[in-house]
């Protein structure tokens, strides 16, 4: 699997993830549409080590990484709009954020082309996780 399949910026008070996954709901193991293979980016809400609610934004899909660009140079707001407190405190943060949001869009760009090619017959663990792909940290 070419590049990085999972990615972590660290800024001081914040960080975003990105990982490419290719999971098998187990709930929905007989059903079409139980694998999901894409792209998942750092939750938006993590209070306290906890992360919050998955979210679904009905404009992401129509261009996601357009929709993750502006996430990224929107930071600040979504934290607000999370109920996080003392947003102010991350300010430098924030800012980097901003300036790293190329290389993240970039990144994710990459996963997305990943997952939009032939998905390969594999196999998953008891969660729903590929057995036996490359190391999640390995940079080819």
């Amino acid at each position: 699997m070419p590049g990085p399949t999972e990615r972590c910026w660290l800024f001081d008070t914040l960080a975003v993830t990105l990982a490419r996954v290719d999971f098998l709901d187990p709930a929905l193991a007989d059903s079409p549409g139980a694998r999901e293979r894409g792209v998942r980016v750092w939750q938006p809400t993590m209070l306290d080590g906890e992360p919050g609610d998955r979210t679904f934004d009905p404009a992401m899909p129509k261009d996601p990484a357009a929709w993750l660009g502006t996430r990224l140079h929107e930071v600040d707001i979504v934290l607000k709009r999370s109920g996080m407190p003392n947003v102010d405190r991350h300010r430098g943060a924030v800012a980097s954020i901003r300036d790293s949001a190329e290389e993240v869009v970039d990144t994710a760009r990459q996963g997305l082309a990943w997952a939009s090619e032939p998905w390969p017959d594999v196999d998953h663990d008891e969660r729903g996780m590929v057995l036996g792909g490359p190391s999640p940290l390995r940079h080819d």
